[in-house]
């Protein structure tokens, strides 16, 4: 027998929407702030400057009248390997013929297969696997003579005009920051936006390199690493301890990695993530079949509920929204999966496994345990954080309350980094009111209604990524 539904009033998973074509008028971008969007992400890949400006603006007007704290995420492109242009647009690769690959020259010349990669010769070697158009073609080097590699088709067919490349089995040496993304990342930390993302991060000095020119911009954006790289996934622990958040990017995960591999690299990267106090996001093809169709299909509803059962911090929307036909639609679907998955987990009186330390727990994760441990016996009401920096409220989402969590802060700038953050609801005070928690709680209250009589609420502060500024403090009231 199912059990009753109850409706829950916050969603905890969050929304990723990337914008686009699709949404770049004020009427389409209110309506998916309302549908419940917590973070735009504004892919570099695409558009320019100029193009992106308006979107901010766009955004903080629309998220001001709303009266919601949203997000903006800055994707950066990364260094894209792909084929050049070929005399008809395309070519043909037939099984088991014999192909050359060059890097020589943008253009095919003789038969060859151009690559705007100038140093591929250099990083393959013979029986290395290169795969073309998102893995659909596979070749196999056999040799490689100057800057030609010569290669066997393994699986063919048609390959068109500027198809990316993918070197599974190959140390890419082309740095993950490029040029354009040095230009892309000022343009970001002048608009202020709240994330800046890093592609084919492959390990933690990639991460270190864009957090050095964040901060010599004197910003202290935070920087979500994407994971699609076999070699991110092997240096996942370096990754974590130096990101701010990590987004794990399947489509190119799932193209280096043998595709069964990934459901359970899923799990095993929220796992870790959550143990790490940073926040996960489950991007690539939630909903594709939404990019021209009005309903998903049951493996995609399917995949969304995994990413909520396994307690990831938010999922992505990406062509769905930017360019697709039903972006708004794809929004309400999404919002109504994580809801059902939601009220599920919390009528079983948890919304995630407890996570498991190979040693001491730290203090902060001791504490924040004990909140979690606090709200689901004593059925709280809610969990004020007060933060100035927002560390707090990302410890505690890592636990996965059942009571709502009231991120509280006099800075606009952590309410809206705190749009991504699981469960946390940014309220935005006046500086005066942190000093006073009692009338801060009964202020908050107010504001998110939790005012049943003789209820109780618990007010949570004082972590720091700084073991010894940690002066952690938890306190009950009554509502």
């Amino acid at each position: 027998m199912l059990m009753k539904k109850q409706s829950l009033r916050w969603r905890r998973t969050k929304i990723v929407a990337t914008l686009g074509p699709a949404t770049s008028s004020a009427p389409v971008i209110d309506s998916l702030l309302k549908a419940g969007v917590d973070v735009v992400r504004l892919n570099m890949s695409h558009g320019d400057h100029a193009g992106h400006r308006a979107l901010i603006k766009l955004v903080r007007a629309t998220s001001r009248k709303l009266g919601r704290h949203v997000g903006i995420l800055a994707d950066l492109c990364g260094p894209k390997i792909r084929v050049g242009t070929f005399g008809g647009d395309s070519v043909i690769l037939r099984r088991g013929e014999k192909v050359i690959i060059d890097s020589r020259s943008s253009i095919s010349v003789g038969g060859r297969i151009p690559s705007l990669y100038k140093s591929l010769h250099k990083d393959v070697r013979p029986q290395h696997r290169i795969l073309l158009d998102d893995g659909n073609l596979k070749l196999k080097v056999l040799s490689i003579s100057g800057t030609q590699v010569h290669c066997q088709v393994i699986y063919g067919g048609e390959l068109k005009d500027h198809k990316g490349i993918n070197l599974p089995d190959s140390q890419v040496s082309t740095p993950s920051l490029t040029t354009k993304d040095r230009s892309d990342c000022d343009f970001a930390i002048r608009m202020g936006v709240d994330y800046i993302a890093l592609s084919f991060v492959r390990n933690k000095s990639d991460v270190l390199g864009l957090k050095k020119i964040i901060a010599a911009r004197g910003s202290a954006i935070p920087v979500i690493a994407k994971i699609e790289t076999p070699q991110a996934v092997d240096n996942i622990e370096q990754i974590l301890e130096i990101s701010d958040a990590i987004m794990i990017a399947r489509g190119d995960l799932g193209i280096e990695l043998p595709a069964e591999s990934v459901p359970l690299i899923q799990q095993e990267l929220i796992q870790r993530a959550r143990a790490n106090n940073r926040p996960v996001i489950v991007a690539t093809q939630m909903l594709e079949s939404m990019i021209t169709h009005s309903r998903p299909t049951r493996a995609e509803v399917g995949d969304v509920a995994n990413a909520a059962m396994s307690s990831a911090d938010a999922v992505m929307l990406s062509a769905e929204t930017a360019s697709g036909l039903y972006p708004l639609r794809a929004v309400q679907t999404m919002d109504r999966i994580l809801r059902e998955i939601e009220t599920y987990k919390w009528q079983q009186g948890t919304f995630a496994s407890e996570l498991k330390f190979k040693e001491v727990v730290p203090i902060r994760d001791a504490v924040a345990h004990a909140a979690a441990t606090l709200a689901r016996d004593l059925g709280l009401q809610g969990i004020i954080i007060p933060t100035r920096s927002g560390v707090t409220a990302r410890v505690i989402s890592s636990y996965r309350p059942t009571a709502p969590l009231i991120g509280v802060s006099s800075e606009l700038s952590i309410c809206q980094r705190m749009s991504l953050y699981w469960g946390v609801i940014p309220i935005l005070i006046d500086d005066k009111e942190v000093r006073n928690w009692k009338l801060l709680c009964h202020s908050v209250a107010k504001t998110c209604k939790l005012t049943r009589s003789g209820n109780q609420l618990l007010l949570v502060s004082g972590f720091n990524d700084d073991p010894k500024l940690n002066e952690p403090m938890l306190k009950i009231m009554q509502v």
